[in-house]
């Protein structure tokens, strides 16, 4: 119980965190301006952005499926997307929690065990992680004296980062890493008794390994790599095209969206609820760096993020709903054929 009121009010805590961001980035914002401004946008663009989203997810979806093959699962494309709209509706409530609902989902729908499914969800974070720090490394050089510039403006970022990836942080994550191992062993030989017990855990592990192992035994492995380049692609032009949106930031290159995109990216490791507050601020100060007014960043970091969060909102929520339905068939002819 004391664990639960504790990430409850973790979680409280960041939204609240994230809320007063926001409204310290936008307190002197006019009402009237604001809708001044909204009335001009371009929606056609708005629009052509949840295309690239929505593509996203089903790139998602697919490079799932790659991994889930080798384990002895072809599982259904519209359970595979369902699952990942779930995934980002989930994250909008309870940060990094998405992961987990997606694979209940399939456990659900699909019969994959829980533990492989979040075996293949560790492959797929360290895929993506790899592909953002090569594009951080791609970006990062190619707009070396921009990026140098906006931590120039904002030393409070950079000395967030440095904190963040000092060798005792590291040296702290390898502690609680090895210390759990050493304690899942002693519960495992000294602790749990119950055979009955100790067989489903042992089943839990080795059907999480089998998730991981998933990699090495993928055939399709270009395949899978495009896959991954295409959900970055997709998440790019997600962005960029709201460039398009709004007029102070129509004439931007797709080099500027690559920046503020990764710059975005890291306002989005905070654990606030889909980034509120923080994903904003790393935007606004991104575009003033080129060349676009605080004002005009703060509007277009507005009308990015909120086009972005309704769009995960709404088709999460149709996801929800149609979710049952889609799978009625399937259990009606399961139970016409037990008849």
């Amino acid at each position: 119980m004391k664990k639960k009121i504790f990430k409850i009010l973790q979680y409280v805590i960041f939204l609240f965190l994230g809320v007063f961001i926001f409204y310290w980035i936008y307190k002197d914002m006019e009402l009237e301006d604001l809708k001044e401004q909204i009335s001009e946008i371009n929606y056609f663009w708005i629009a052509v952005s949840f295309i690239f989203g929505i593509m996203s997810m089903v790139f998602r979806a697919l490079r799932w499926n790659l991994l889930l093959k080798p384990l002895g699962y072809n599982a259904r494309f519209n359970n595979l997307f369902i699952s990942v709209l779930v995934l980002y509706l989930t994250n909008m409530i309870i940060p990094r929690a998405g992961e987990i609902t997606r694979c209940t989902v399939l456990t659900r729908y699909e019969k994959v065990p829980f533990s492989k499914g979040v075996g293949t969800v560790v492959v797929e974070r360290m895929a993506d992680f790899i592909m953002l720090m090569l594009l951080a490394v791609i970006i990062i050089s190619s707009q070396i004296s921009r990026v140098s510039l906006f931590f120039e403006k904002n030393p409070e970022v950079k000395q967030n980062l440095d904190n963040l990836l000092t060798f005792k942080n590291l040296l702290i994550v390898v502690l609680i890493i090895s210390a759990l191992i050493i304690l899942s062993w002693i519960l495992l030989k000294f602790v749990i008794r119950s055979s009955v017990i100790k067989e489903k855990l042992r089943k839990i592990k080795i059907d999480f390994i089998d998730g991981i192992k998933s990699i090495a035994k993928l055939k399709a492995r270009w395949l899978f790599i495009t896959y991954t380049l295409s959900i970055f692609l997709m998440w790019l032009l997600m962005l960029y095209v709201v460039f398009l949106a709004y007029e102070p930031t129509s004439d931007l290159s797709i080099f500027t969206g690559a920046v503020v995109f990764l710059m975005g990216g890291l306002g989005m490791l905070a654990p606030v609820q889909a980034g509120i507050g923080p994903w904003h601020f790393m935007v606004y100060q991104t575009l003033f760096v080129y060349g676009i007014s605080l004002e005009q960043g703060k509007m277009f970091a507005l009308i990015s993020h909120t086009s972005m969060t309704g769009m995960y909102v709404i088709i999460g929520v149709v996801g929800l709903i149609l979710l049952p339905f889609i799978n009625r068939r399937k259990f009606l002819h399961k139970n016409n054929s037990v008849k």
